[in-house]
């Protein structure tokens, strides 16, 4: 144990590829946090000799491209995800406790770590009542630079045993520890009839087993007295891995894809700095003269200096007297370099390694109408919405795992009853700008002139949600227009829409609008009987439960826990027998 301790890097891991990743990790999460400094003046010293380093003054690092673009894609998580279970009542209880547990606050998080960094994990731990506090389950973001292990020998990247960095009170350590030190938490379902957790010290030099420390148990807690296991007895990993994208048979971990980006951050910068200085020193004439001196001048009178000056206006004449015999000669240097060119040429150059980076260049939007508004990108509305597309694939993977994980756990901890798989995720979309929805109308007004779409076409594109969904809304729509308008709406055994448009999926997608929440108006009397007609179909059984909620929060606005809350226990314990 060395005398002095570091409470920002972690012992190095066995493997050198692990240590490499783990630093080149460190590297983007710097970038991330806005901790580079250093990092820009070590490469600053690389590329720029001293002399002239001396002249720029301090690096300019007011422009992060990895930042911003990494931002500007993490985008899956802006709106809370739903959560849905054919059973009734069991998504409820789970988003209750996932909201309890801050899982869709940290989400954006995590995306950002697991985009920039091409990985993240969540650590899922159970809490146990106390006298002050009910029991709850704990969540924490894992960066990759603190992780290394082992994958399936089928799935390399889902992992079968990981070990975590994190530093944990132990009353010894070096100076300046207070007591804490690097410990390794070591899980592993590598064989799943004997995983095991542990809990050593974080230098392998001289590995000390501190199980019995933290866990109560020496030796870790192995077989039978492994504690994160599903209802059926299978053991599982208390970590959810998450990938920016899958890597195949490449392992657990894809670390450098992208580097590129990271290195052109640190020109970029490089460029900014010495665009500083063009701006700062040398974005004027130069002016001199050959032969002659100013005449007259002043002398300082402070006492901390003694210098002599001639003070200049555009209004003063400035006097010079002749030094030589010969003819004096003055004029002037054109500008060190221009501002304005030097500015565009970075500007081009951190756009092409956008495009580098995945973005497409028909997603990219400005900021302002001025093409010299600043260095940064941003992405279109369309832009945005591919980008959530590729990420719900590779992302939905990740939130399933921890859905099942963390009902298991909750499960365990409280002797719940909640469905362990089975669970299924829908991502709400970016809404539409008033723009973008007067463009879809015409759109639909064009081809509806033509037959080629049906109100269903319209309510789904404006409404972002599937064909199910939009044909129960718009039967809906009709029966409510019919009773609202004084006819009389007639019951029929003849097919519905619903009933001639099945759709392939039963979950809809929940539609967000950019309006105000319903939450901060009062609804009028025609909406409130709207949303009484929903929950009289779903307590007679003509709605499932979850559709009902969704209707209720996509039609009115609402958030979906008060959606929910509006619902009750209708669909679930409480239903009624339609009158015939």
């Amino acid at each position: 144990m060395p005398d002095t301790y570091d409470t920002l890097t972690p012992p190095n891991p066995p493997d050198n590829y692990d240590r490499e990743r783990m630093a080149h990790s460190r590297l983007r999460l710097r970038l991330l946090s806005g901790t580079w400094q250093t990092d820009l003046e070590e490469f600053l010293a690389r590329e720029i000799d001293t002399s002239r380093r001396m002249a720029w003054g301090q690096p300019d690092r007011s422009k992060c491209l990895f930042r911003n673009i990494v931002n500007q894609l993490s985008v899956l998580y802006d709106q809370a995800p739903i959560v849905s279970h054919e059973e009734d009542g069991a998504a409820e209880e789970l988003s209750e406790q996932l909201d309890r547990a801050g899982l869709w606050s940290q989400a954006r998080r995590l995306q950002v770590i697991t985009v920039g960094l091409r990985e993240g994990l969540y650590r899922l731990d159970p809490v146990e009542a106390t006298e002050f506090n009910s029991a709850r389950i704990n969540v924490r973001i894992v960066t990759p630079d603190l992780v290394y292990g082992y994958g399936s020998a089928d799935e390399p990247d889902l992992p079968v045993k990981l070990c975590e960095y994190r530093q944990r009170y132990t009353g010894k350590g070096g100076a300046g520890s207070k007591g804490y030190e690097w410990c390794r938490d070591v899980v592993s379902i590598e064989d799943p009839y004997n995983p095991y957790y542990m809990i050593l010290s974080g230098s392998e030099d001289k590995e000390e087993d501190l199980s019995e420390q933290f866990l109560g148990v020496k030796g870790g807690l192995r077989g039978d007295a492994y504690p994160y296991r599903y209802a059926d007895g299978t053991p599982y990993l208390p970590y959810v891995l998450y990938h920016a994208q899958r890597s195949g048979s490449s392992g657990l971990f894809d670390p450098y894809q992208g580097s590129e980006l990271v290195d052109g951050t640190l020109v970029v910068a490089t460029l900014t700095s010495l665009w500083r200085h063009l701006v700062r020193d040398c974005s004027w004439p130069q002016r001199w003269c050959v032969g002659v001196r100013p005449a007259g001048g002043y002398q300082t009178t402070d006492i901390t200096s003694n210098m002599a000056y001639i003070p200049t206006d555009p209004a003063s004449l400035l006097n010079f007297e002749a030094t030589t015999d010969k003819p004096p000669q003055i004029g002037q240097f054109a500008p060190g370099g221009d501002p304005v060119a030097l500015g565009d040429a970075i500007r081009a150059y951190s756009a092409d390694l956008a495009l580098d980076f995945g973005i497409s260049s028909t997603d990219v939007a400005r900021v302002a109408a001025n093409p010299r508004s600043g260095f940064a990108i941003a992405l279109s509305n369309e832009g945005v919405r591919a980008s959530q597309r590729r990420s719900e694939v590779d992302a939905r993977r990740g939130d399933l795992d921890t859905l099942n994980k963390f009902a298991a756990m909750w499960n365990r901890l409280t002797g719940a009853n909640l469905p362990e798989s089975g669970w299924q995720i829908q991502y709400p979309g970016l809404p539409l700008s008033v723009e973008e929805r007067k463009q879809r109308i015409e759109e639909w007004s064009k081809q509806a002139e033509l037959g080629l779409a049906s109100p269903v076409d319209l309510y789904m594109a404006i409404n972002s949600v599937n064909r199910e969904t939009a044909v129960k809304a718009l039967e809906l729509i009709a029966m409510e227009s019919g009773r609202f308008n004084g006819e009389v709406v007639a019951t029929s055994t003849e097919p519905t829409l619903t009933q001639e448009y099945q759709a392939e999926s039963d979950e809809p997608v929940v539609a967000v609008t950019s309006e105000a929440p319903a939450s901060t108006t009062a609804l009028n009397g025609a909406q409130v009987t709207a949303a009484q007609g929903i929950v009289l179909a779903v307590a007679q059984g003509q709605l499932p439960r979850e559709t009902g909620i969704n209707m209720l929060s996509s039609f009115f606005n609402l958030p979906t826990d008060q959606a929910a809350a509006i619902m009750g226990t209708v669909g679930g314990s409480f239903k009624v027998t339609p009158e015939e």
